[in-house]
């Protein structure tokens, strides 16, 4: 297998927003290490990608008579982001075999395209466009909002751990009904938003828990995570807990207090739990699409 060239493309967590996406408001996502490893091929074949993916469906509309192969890191675990980062690399790709520059308003387009038949809900693409970005990243398509962060706080870290469980949100979303009361999390996402600008770890706690609380309560959480989250929080140095992503299925976000980070996380890996990432792992190199015109979120030192 000769690669022509190689995408390094981060994982990818709903912080907060899993649902007030799919409306198009407001959310938080993480990208962290370590990547997805996708790369151009000499042979017209798709290795590690399944052909009715929406990186396979797009890709086999192309005439460029070259393949993909992809390394999954987290080896099949669900809810990191491994299909939207295909259909990413798929995108740049394309671009770069074109010579033109990526746009994400053009590769939302064609996600759509290859991601949706038109029945149930149509997949937000947030997980897309936080791929193409960096560390934490907030977004608002009705407002048309792309922004990023770094992790500000100096007092509380984040773990992320999986289920060891694994939905289909492709399949979810086919029969999945949208909750009628969207502006209430768009409230708490726009409030955590509000909390990383100014530093605020109270109140991002505050929204975490909220957030988890408002989807008990619209019976969007998974029960294995009801379970887990409930065993988890019995340790009073973790602070927050919510699932992450359709049902919270997949992947629990933990907000411990920094000081005992280190020490949770290898507490968590002896549990029937597979750690995923910290902050410390937050992705922060060039994001793969330039953001025009870029914007950060203005967060006070």
């Amino acid at each position: 297998m000769n690669s022509i060239m190689k995408w390094s493309i981060p994982a990818k967590t709903f912080f907060l927003g899993e649902y007030a996406a799919i409306a198009e408001a407001s959310a938080i996502l993480l990208t962290t290490n370590p990547c997805f490893e996708i790369s151009l091929i000499d042979e017209m074949r798709l290795e590690g990608i399944h052909p009715q993916s929406p990186a396979g469906i797009y890709w086999s509309k192309l005439s460029f008579g070259k393949g993909l192969a992809a390394f999954d890191p987290y080896h099949g675990k669900g809810g990191m982001g491994a299909s939207s980062a295909q259909f990413l690399a798929a995108y740049l790709a394309s671009s770069c075999l074109q010579n033109k520059a990526p746009d994400t308003d053009e590769m939302l387009k064609l996600y759509y395209q290859s991601a949706w038949q038109g029945r149930g809900l149509r997949p937000s693409g947030y997980d897309l466009l936080a791929q193409s970005q960096a560390s934490l990243v907030f977004i608002n398509r009705q407002q048309r909002l792309l922004r990023t962060c770094r992790w500000p706080f100096q007092d509380i870290s984040f773990i992320l751990i999986h289920t060891g469980q694994k939905l289909a949100t492709h399949e979810y979303l086919f029969s999945a009904i949208l909750p009628g009361d969207i502006h209430v999390l768009n409230d708490i996402v726009e409030k955590a938003v509000h909390a990383l600008e100014s530093t605020d770890s109270d109140t991002l706690i505050g929204t975490v828990s909220a957030y988890y609380r408002h989807l008990l309560g619209l019976n969007l959480v998974a029960r294995h995570t009801q379970a887990a989250i409930e065993t988890l929080t019995r340790d009073k140095d973790i602070l927050a807990a919510k699932g992450c992503g359709a049902m919270g299925a997949d992947v629990i976000l933990l907000l411990v207090k920094k000081e005992q980070c280190l020490d949770l996380a290898q507490k968590l890996k002896h549990l029937p739990h597979t750690v995923l990432a910290t902050d410390a792992d937050l992705y922060e190199k060039k994001p793969l699409i330039k953001n025009n015109p870029h914007k950060t979120l203005e967060i006070s030192s």
